[in-house]
């Protein structure tokens, strides 16, 4: 044991220390709360960097009277990681991977270690970590561990405890003890806890470790002499009540040379339950059920109508039900492929053969992105089910209780039978082979009479969870969701025992209190609870999708912590900087204050949720690749709508905000643009502009095309007639002011194609500069301007080919959101079709060029940025079909959002993320590509994006084919 003082009087660390803490309301509201419905404003956050930062934490704590809560990825559904004290978050840069021993198959860690960080480390030595629960792309091991988290192969390999070799823990009085699997280094430690077990060997053997998901309460029984005194595996659970974890050592196993798939699907999700107590044998890793209920909310989501084809049991009828109604993925492992697929489809067929609970379906996969696909449904439905198909909301709470396997099936029957007598309604799904099932549940939180169903029903639920010798938690600890009800599970002398071993380890309360031991109330201060809605205003949006509440928008988020993850799209500016204010679920928690109020009472006039809005790029990722379709991009713009009603704006508002107006005036007059880019080009006067227009003063200026698309065309005179349809083609004013050359493009290939081409005169918009700025009502205006202008070309029915991808998205999915009363606006909606998806129709199924396909082929290689609207809302495949047909092999940008975004990347500001998040991905790509390679943006913002950041210039889809024409290759 090892000690590092509290120091009580100021030292340079102390010092420097205290200038880290983040005591602002701004961080302090994005910490409100983790993926629970609790809500618990932290007087302070430091973000640690060292064990000798926790010591010196811990001293600051003592002097100033408060508690200590630590916090990893914030994934937590139990409310364990928030409090009302100092929160320590260790995820940002206490984090490293210390050591990873291939012999011993151990690796030593810091705390605030990714699950999936230290999964790629432990793939270099064959091996793996094998607690996964679906969170593994963001929580921390040591969150794991605090929790005792499992996971969908915890059928295989156990839970997050049952794999701690050892750990290091500070306690209150900054002592340091190491914990292992006989004992600890601290020989007081070791006679006190002895006493304790000894004191209680009857409640130790015959009420806990009764089976593997037992994991309520503390894991006192790893005390027992037969158990070996591990008291690193009694630490685990513990959920930050008894000291704070500042290293541990972990289990590696080896990971499967093979793997297959196995997809059961039964008549119920209670036949799916039966048949999971079956499945613990040699081979099989997991056992995950899901019902067709989870089925149906995956489908509601917008764009996943036909989500879970692939499933067995889609084909009846099946005797006399149409489809099936639970399902069991069974992950089957294996020296061989051959031996792993063997061993799924044994048990496949042994299940569809069985006399009791059969499947009436199955299928069986070996390839990996196949078998991916599948697990993505069941991986999702943490986050799916906080909305149930109608739209409702769902919350935890009830979260992940568990029985014995063999009782599973008897016990969803009742849970169904309870939600339905208490008028509710819940998804349950979960790792079934080990009888946990995950739940959210209907519950109406935001008033008095709904917070006491909510409190009836868990009651009721604790009493039917015991009744089966069950846990009311299997996995993610009771914390403030479930501790009050433990006395439900265990009898007095149990709780004596675990308020005994809190007192050894934190004799002053230190820790995370009113978790576990003298617990707080379950509707204590729930996040979404009565008074959420003080604040709550009637939107410009009509937010079909929420029934017109933007509350209801933002309570989407419950927080499951997607958009800190480094994979995907979501949340660039998360992924920029490791900061929670600026991921969509830190935003989402400092709007949720503001609605109530209390921590921020200046409501829309904040300055703390306008800052925590500020770095938020607008991208969309959140509005598809989050499991919810949280739309921050929405709430940003509302927001700014009524934070700058009647107050003046930032410069770049009118300048970026207005620049479809003033970039029409400027080709309004002769050689007004030419002029402009000549005297721009003058160092002096290009600081000036910036500098005036509010302009980031680090970016070059933009250059403004000699004469419109408009001007260009007038000058064509009639359109050619072509012997195919009439297609409109959308001036946005990016391609009619700024770079011409795709709008050109795009006409000689709709003309070579067939089509005759009209673009619309005078001025049309679709008002999205004005809508990513907050001008609300100006962008309404625009919008019934434009809706005029194009009426008599949608009264004829001509398709409206968009070029730019954030203004095809504004057209096909947001002013019908503006102007709801308005069917024009339907109307245009329904006639918008990128240019790439009008494109992909004509690809000839031989690929061979001919008067219908008048394009060679290049024969080069691509990188290809899309652009964040088109991956978020809209479909990038048609134009990746077109690509493919001319010979570009396309190699797609994978992180999303190019980092300029529009007006936001020349904010000023914004500059060193929006060079960071190119650096992401997008400019070592284009440096690294090969020689010849073409660069591919459809995007404007995407375009200049990489030409600023590197020597490179994107082409439009357009351009590509445009070159590809049969003369074009000739000439």
């Amino acid at each position: 044991m090892e000690t590092l003082p509290l120091e009580s009087t100021p030292t340079p660390a102390s010092a420097e220390l205290r200038s880290r803490l983040r005591t602002d309301m701004t961080t302090r509201a994005a910490y409100v709360s983790d993926a629970s419905i609790f809500r618990r404003v932290p007087a302070a956050v430091l973000e640690v960097r060292s064990e000798a930062d926790v010591a010196e934490a811990l001293g600051y704590a003592v002097e100033e009277g408060l508690s200590v809560t630590t916090r990893g990825g914030g994934t937590s559904v139990a409310g364990n990681a928030i409090g009302e004290g100092l929160v320590l978050d260790t995820s940002r840069h206490f984090n490293k991977i210390l050591e990873i021993d291939p012999v011993a198959r151990t690796a030593r860690i810091q705390p605030g270690v990714i699950c999936d960080a230290l999964r790629d480390a432990a793939a270099e030595f064959g091996l793996t970590y094998g607690p996964d629960p679906s969170t593994h792309s963001r929580c921390t091991v040591a969150g794991m561990v605090a929790n005792n988290a499992c996971g969908s192969h915890s059928l295989a390999w156990g839970t997050a405890g049952d794999n701690v070799e050892s750990v290091k823990v500070m306690r209150a009085d900054g002592s340091i003890v190491t914990l292992g699997s006989t004992g600890s280094d601290d020989h007081g430690l070791n006679v006190e806890l002895k006493k304790l077990r000894d004191a209680n060997l009857a409640v130790l053997r015959t009420e806990l470790g009764r089976f593997p998901r037992q994991v309520s309460g503390y894991g006192l029984h790893y005390l027992l002499p037969e158990n070996g005194f591990n008291t690193a595996r009694a630490f685990a659970g513990t959920e930050g009540t008894c000291g704070i974890i500042t290293e541990l050592t972990v289990k590696l196993v080896e990971k499967p040379t093979a793997t297959a798939l196995a997809v059961l699907a039964f008549e119920t999700v209670f036949d799916a339950a039966a048949a999971a107590a079956t499945m613990r044998r040699p081979g099989v890793t997991t056992a995950e059920g899901m019902g067709g209920d989870l089925l149906d909310a995956l489908r509601s989501r917008p764009g996943q109508e036909f989500a879970g084809s692939e499933l067995p049991g889609m084909s009846g009828p099946y005797g006399s039900i149409e489809r099936a109604g639970g399902w069991l993925f069974c992950e089957t492992a294996g020296d061989t492929p051959e031996g792993a697929r063997s061993l799924a489809e044994a048990l496949a067929a042994e299940y569809l053969a069985a006399d009791a609970v059969a499947a009436i379906d199955a299928v069986v996969v070996t390839e990996q992105a196949s078998a991916r696909a599948l697990w993505r449904i069941r991986e999702a439905s943490a986050g799916i089910v906080t909305r149930l198909p109608d739209g409702g909301e769902a919350w935890p709470s009830w979260e992940d209780s568990a029985v014995p396997p063999e009782h599973l099936a008897d016990y969803l029957r009742d849970l169904y039978a309870l939600m339905a007598e208490h008028g509710l309604r819940g998804i349950p799904f979960g790792h079934f082979g080990e009888g946990c099932v995950h739940v959210r549940i209907s519950f109406t939180l935001g008033t008095e009479e709904g917070v006491a169903v909510f409190r009836s029903f868990m009651e009721a639920a604790a009493e039917t969870v015991a009744r089966y010798g069950g846990s009311l938690s299997g996995e993610h600890g009771d914390g403030r969701a479930r501790s009050e009800l433990l006395d439900r599970m265990y009898s007095p002398e149990a709780l004596d025992a675990f308020k005994g071993f809190k007192e050894i380890f934190d004799p002053t309360g230190l820790f995370n209190p009113g978790v576990l031991i003298n617990p707080e109330k379950i509707d204590d201060r729930l996040r979404p609870g009565p008074g959420q809605r003080k604040h709550e205003l009637l939107p410009v949006h009509v937010l079909t999708r929420d029934r017109g509440s933007l509350v209801n928008g933002v309570n989407r988020c419950v927080g499951v912590g997607l958009c800190r993850s480094d994979e995907g799209a979501m949340c660039p500016s998360f992924q920029g900087t490791g900061d929670e204010v600026h991921s969509t679920r830190g935003r989402a928690r400092v709007l949720s204050e503001m609605f109530r109020g209390e921590s921020l009472p200046s409501a829309y006039k904040s300055e703390e949720v306008k800052e925590a809005l500020d770095l938020c790029l607008s991208c969309k990722a959140c509005a598809s690749e989050c499991p919810v379709n949280v739309d921050m991009a929405t709430y940003k713009s509302e927001f700014l709508h009524r934070f700058y009603e009647k107050r003046l704006r930032p410069m770049a508002h009118y300048t970026m905000g207005w620049l479809p107006v003033l970039t029409r005036i400027l080709h309004l007059v002769p050689g007004a643009a030419g002029a402009a880019n000549a005297l721009l080009r003058f160092k002096p006067v290009e600081r000036l502009v910036k500098k005036l227009g509010g302009i980031e003063p680090t970016r070059k200026m933009i250059a403004f095309a000699p004469e419109s698309l408009q001007a260009w065309s007038r000058k064509r005179g009639h359109a050619p007639a072509g012997t195919g349809k009439t297609v409109v083609l959308w001036p946005d004013s990016f391609n009619n002011h700024l770079d011409t050359g795709p709008g050109k493009a795009a006409v000689e290939v709709l003309e070579a194609l067939g089509y005759t081409v009209i673009i619309p005169d005078g001025f049309v918009c679709c008002g999205l500069t004005w809508h990513s700025t907050g001008q609300l009502d100006a962008a309404r205006k625009v919008i019934r301007h434009t809706l005029k202008v194009m009426e008599p070309l949608l009264e004829v029915g001509y398709p409206v080919i968009g070029l730019e991808p954030s203004c095809t998205v504004m057209l096909g999915h947001e002013i019908t959101e503006l102007v709801p009363d308005d069917p024009r606006a339907a109307a245009l909606a329904a006639a918008v079709v990128p240019f790439g998806e009008l494109v992909a129709k004509h690809v000839p199924i031989d690929g061979k060029p001919s008067a219908a396909w008048p394009f060679g082929t290049l024969d080069v290689g691509a990188v290809s940025q899309v652009h964040c609207h088109e991956r978020s809302q809209g479909d990038h495949s048609p134009s990746s079909k077109v690509l493919a047909s001319v010979g570009i092999d396309e190699r797609e940008i994978e992180t999303g959002c190019c980092g300029l975004a529009g007006n936001w990347g020349f904010e000023p500001g914004h500059a060193e993320l929006s060079r960071t998040l190119g650096e992401r991905e997008l400019f070592p790509a284009i440096r690294g590509r090969a020689t010849g390679d073409l660069v591919l943006a459809d995007g404007f913002s995407c375009r200049t994006q990489i030409s600023e950041g590197t020597d490179a210039k994107g082409l439009h889809l357009a351009q590509v084919l445009a070159s590809a024409k049969l003369d074009s290759i000739r000439t």
